[in-house]
Order: C-alpha cells, then structure tokens, then sequence
C-alpha cells in the first residue's frame, strides 16, 4: 500500500476529532467545553470514523492531492454533511442533546469542511508555485474555444513538467476577448485575427515564442492565415493531439509541428484509430522503411506497442534515420527488396503477421529511362514477396499502390498496376494469406514531390518550374494517408485481394499550389516568378484514383473507397512468363511486354497518339 494512503487518513481522523472539540469550545468556555468532550469523546471517533468511511467510498483516498478539484470538494461535502447528520442523530437518540449547544452541528459541519478542505488547498498551492521547474517555459499563445483552451490552460499548470507557459488566449468569437480562462487573458479572436498583430503585438510589445491550435475544428482557411503570421513573426506553431491518438506514456499538452503541408490542399481529416487492436502485440513488417511513406508507417505503428517492428531498407541513411528515430522499438534490415532469399531468411526468423509493402522506385523519369529496373523492383519483388507471405503463412500483406497505376502512361504506374493485378490474381489461390491493395495519390512532403522542390526555390528566390499550367494532382498529408492505410489493413475483407481507395477530395491545379506556397512564405506573386517547362516523358495532366470500369462504394470508414468490379483481368500463365524474362534480362523491349498484360496501358497511349 501506498504510505501516503494512511498518514491521509490519519490526518483526516485527527482533524474530525479536533473538529469536533473546537465545535464545543467556541460555544461554550474552555473548562465546559473541556468536561462535555471528556463525556461524548466517543461520538468524535464514530464521526471521525463515518467520514473516513465516506471519503474512501468516494475514492477520495486514492487520488493525489497536488491534483484536487472540485470533485474531491464535493465529496468531503457530501460525506461531512452524512456524518454530521448521523452524529448528531445518535446524539439525540441517546442523550437528547442535553448540554449540547444549538449552533454545535453548524459549527461542526463549518470547522470539519475547512480542516479537510484548507490542507489540501494549501498543498496544491504549494506544489503548483513554490517548487517551480528549472527549465525556462516557453511562452505560447493558444488558439481555440472556451471548453479546449480551457483543458490545455488546465493541464499546463498542473504539471509542473509541461514545457509551455500560457500568456494568452485568442478565442474562436469576439465575444470573449477581455475575459479570462484560469486567469489567462483572451487577447483576440479568429473572427478578426488579421488585426491581431496591430491589436496585441504592437501594443503590448510581448510577442510569444509559440502558437499552439488547440481546437481540433479550426477551417483551414483560418489555419492559413495563423500559419502565415506564425512564419512572419518567426514563432513555432503547433496543433494540440487529440487525446484518442494520444499513447499512454503522453501528456495532454503534447502537441504535433503544423508544417506547410498540413494547410496546402484539403483539410486532414481525424480518424479514430484507438479501436485499432488487432496489431498491438504483433509483429510487423515494413519494406521501404525509409521512404516517406514507410518511414510515416513505422512511426503510426509504433504507438500500437507491436511485439516486433521489422524496418526493412536498402538506402543505410534512410534506416539510419527512421531507426535513429524510433530509439531502439524496431529491428532494423539493410535489405535490397530484390534479394528474395534474404528477404526468405527474415520472414522465417521473424515471422510476421502483417507486412506492410511501401519499397518501390517512385520517379518517373529516373524509371522511363531504366524501365528494366523498375520491373525488378517494382514487379518482379512485389511478387516474390507474396509467394513468401504465402510460404510462410503472414497473416495479411498490404501493397502500397499509386493513382498512376490507373489507366498508366509510364513505366512507373504501369508496375505498380502489374503488382496490382498479380496480387488479384494470386489472392484466388491464397487461403491462409491475405492480401489487400491500398491505393492513394500524392502525398505532401514526399521525398521528391512538388513541395519540397517549391520550398527550396522560394527559399533561394529562384524560379519556380512546373511543367504543364493545366496539370493538376490529387494530395494529401503523410499522416492522414497512413494513418488511413492502417485502418484499411484492418478492415475484414469480404475477398482477398480487396483494393481500397483513399478519398482524397478534388485535385489541386500545381499551379495554384505554387501561388499558394508563394504567399505562405510571406513573399509576394510579383517576386517570384513561375515558369513552365513541358511535360515531362510519361507525365500526364491529370491522375485518377480508380478505372471508369471499377465500381466504387463507400467502406463503413469514412475517407475508404473500395473497389467491387476488377476490369482488364489476366493469368498468372502472362504473367510467369513476364516474369521467366525479366528474371532472365531477355527483354529487349519492355514495353511491349508490359502492354500485352495492360490493355489499360495500351489505350492511353493510342488515346495520346491520336491527340
């Protein structure tokens, strides 16, 4: 048992019975008050006793008093005005009140509320500003409503280790500016936020060194516009993590970096992964480890606590840093995905339940100039990795694909496509395997996405280049996309082979992305200039998530497709021949091969030809 458990009850039975005495002593002389004590000494033990027994049946006892509220308040008041009560009932009962004073109970419920209360009030005092932390606070300015600025304002001053000191609030309606939240004033509001800089800044000349976005429902329009005077005013902002995605060993006032690509675009979504269980305790597989999206899946994954993270990669900086990273929670692999009996020697040792498939060559020129390459990586070890998933009996293999395996005009999407269609056709066979596809667009951020490539040339006031004015893409954050690629993995497929479908909303001309990024940097549209150079080999002006010929439906999963029709279908007899020459390095020409299992593929090009 914990000490402090009994020296807090030994606290409370002396201050009841001490209650109890002075109760008697401020109504009577000391000597009376003295000989009446010595006569009913014993209802100050039963009273002491009956409080004690309502306070532990309150749970009182069990909780810590730096961190009393209102609830604890409560309690002692219900449990002293029970047992004053009852006291003063036996009292009646046995000895009618004689020589008891009339304003005795009152002054026994009074005195016993203050001598529980006042110590507990005087420890939390003390805790919270005498023994102060020696790291220096960050002064924040949080933003969001009453109720959620209200808990991070709250949690911020209870824990002495939380890093933040509050300064300042800026509301969600105008209504509120003037008032406080824990003796923190709001200063401004989003309602007129675009004169906060003149209002507060330069009034006050305090400017804080981080904003934190505590309300969850902020528009985007709004974030853009704190992100913007964030940048401009040089502070760290930060959004709040929702307590559901919160693991066990987080504080409340954890908080996530707000980056340029969580306002460019849509708006992420929250999903609720808390009921997420199936991979806690299991061990995990992850190709391409290193990449954007591997990388992003061995963080998510981590929070799920699996038995074993197997982070499998062939780039050694890019292990580096996502092992590095993930502090010793991961088996690191210096893999090439195209090494089958290496890969064979570590499904065996480690068994894994589920396998995450990310590794692939992503970049379309690189992949148009070496489409030989991009079959073996792409293809040929997307398929030696489902034979070994079926060898050794994994629970569920999940393939990464792209949008630009649908209806693909370059080598690129035309392998991922390929994987897609083997894995349909290999699911048939496949009993204690399964296998799903996930296919997404764009990601913000990603290792050589417009982004990235943006940003540098803002940064160093060079051009910015885009290759077709009317090229438009679908995008969405890195860890929206994952997090939405893990909870599909968990959907109970009615078939193997199951592809889904991430809803990514409507998609984003580049154009108007470059304009956006312009003004996100605080630099103006006459400053830097934009310049298109051509599409490039295989590039195409806009993508697709899925084939006219697939039938779409909605999944139970907000923001999951799937699709219920599979078009263009082959044999795996095409495609182990495919294979036999890949392996062999007997093809000359490799796109008429890929084209005879793409009809797809095929009808682009002819449809490119004729324009």
């Amino acid at each position: 048992m914990n000490i402090r458990i009994p020296l807090t009850i030994l606290h409370d039975f002396l201050i009841f019975c001490i209650s109890f005495f002075i109760s008697l002593w401020l109504r009577l002389e000391f000597v009376q008050a003295y000989f009446l004590f010595s006569q009913i000494w014993i209802y100050s033990i039963v009273f002491a006793i009956l409080n004690i027994t309502l306070l532990n049946f309150y749970g009182l006892y069990h909780g810590i008093w730096r961190y009393a509220s209102t609830h604890e308040m409560v309690s002692i008041l219900k449990s002293i005005t029970i047992s004053t009560l009852i006291i003063i009932a036996l009292l009646f009962l046995i000895m009618r009140l004689e020589n008891i004073p009339r304003s005795f109970p009152v002054l026994l419920f009074i005195i016993s509320i203050f001598g529980a209360i006042s110590p507990r009030l005087i420890y939390r005092v003390i805790k919270d500003n005498l023994k102060k932390d020696s790291l220096k606070k960050i002064s924040t300015i949080i933003v969001g409503d009453s109720s959620s600025a209200e808990n991070f304002a709250r949690y911020t001053k209870i824990d002495r280790n939380s890093p933040y000191k509050i300064i300042g609030i800026i509301s969600m309606s105008d209504k509120s500016v003037g008032r406080r939240i824990h003796n923190i004033p709001i200063i401004g509001s989003l309602e007129k936020f675009n004169n906060f800089e003149s209002m507060y800044i330069n009034k006050t000349k305090k400017i804080p060194e981080r904003i934190i976005i505590v309300n969850q429902n902020i528009k985007k329009e709004l974030i853009e516009i704190i992100y913007i005077f964030a940048k401009k005013n040089g502070l760290a902002i930060g959004q709040a993590n929702k307590v559901f995605n919160l693991s066990l060993n987080e504080k409340i006032f954890d908080t996530s970096p707000i980056v340029i690509e969580d306002v460019l675009g849509r708006k992420q979504n929250v999903n609720d992964t808390s009921k997420l269980k199936d991979i806690t305790n299991k061990t995990i597989l992850v190709t391409g480890a290193g990449g954007t999206i591997g990388s992003e899946l061995c963080r998510q994954i981590t929070s799920f606590m699996p038995k074993n993270l197997i982070v499998l990669d062939n780039n050694e900086y890019a292990l580096f840093k996502i092992t590095q990273e993930l502090k010793g929670r991961c088996i690191e692999s210096l893999t090439d995905i195209r090494d089958k009996k290496k890969l064979a020697k570590i499904l065996k040792i480690y068994k894994p339940d589920y396998v995450f498939h990310a590794a692939a060559l992503k970049h379309i020129t690189f992949v148009e100039n070496d489409p030989l390459e991009a079959l073996k990586t792409n293809f040929l070890s997307t398929v030696s990795l489902c034979e070994l998933c079926i060898k050794q009996k994994v629970k569920k293999m999940i393939f990464i694909s792209t949008d630009k395996a649908v209806y693909p005009s370059n080598i690129m999407g035309a392998t991922k496509r390929l994987s897609e269609k083997y894995i349909q056709e290999i699911s048939k066979k496949s009993i204690d395997c399964s296998f799903s596809i996930v296919r997404f667009g764009n990601v913000l951020g990603s290792t050589g996405s417009v982004v990235p490539i943006f940003e540098a040339q803002i940064k160093n006031n060079e051009t910015i280049t885009i290759t077709h004015p009317k090229v438009q893409r679908y995008f969405m954050t890195i860890r929206e996309a994952v997090e939405l690629v893990i909870i599909a993995s968990q959907i109970q497929s009615k078939r193997n082979g199951e592809i889904y479908i991430l809803e990514m909303g409507k998609p984003v001309l580049i154009k108007d992305l470059a304009k956006k990024m312009i003004t996100l940097s605080g630099k103006s549209l006459d400053e830097v200039k934009i310049k298109v150079t051509g599409l490039r080999k295989g590039e195409k002006i806009s993508e697709d998530l899925y084939f006219k010929e697939e039938k779409i439906k909605k999944t139970d999963i907000n923001g999951i497709l799937c699709a219920t029709e599979y078009p263009f279908v082959s044999n795996l007899l095409k495609f182990n021949k495919l294979i036999s020459r890949i392996k062999n390095n007997s093809i000359e020409y490799p796109l008429n091969d890929i084209m005879k299992l793409l009809p797809e593929f095929k009808k682009i090009k002819d449809e490119k030809n004729d324009n």
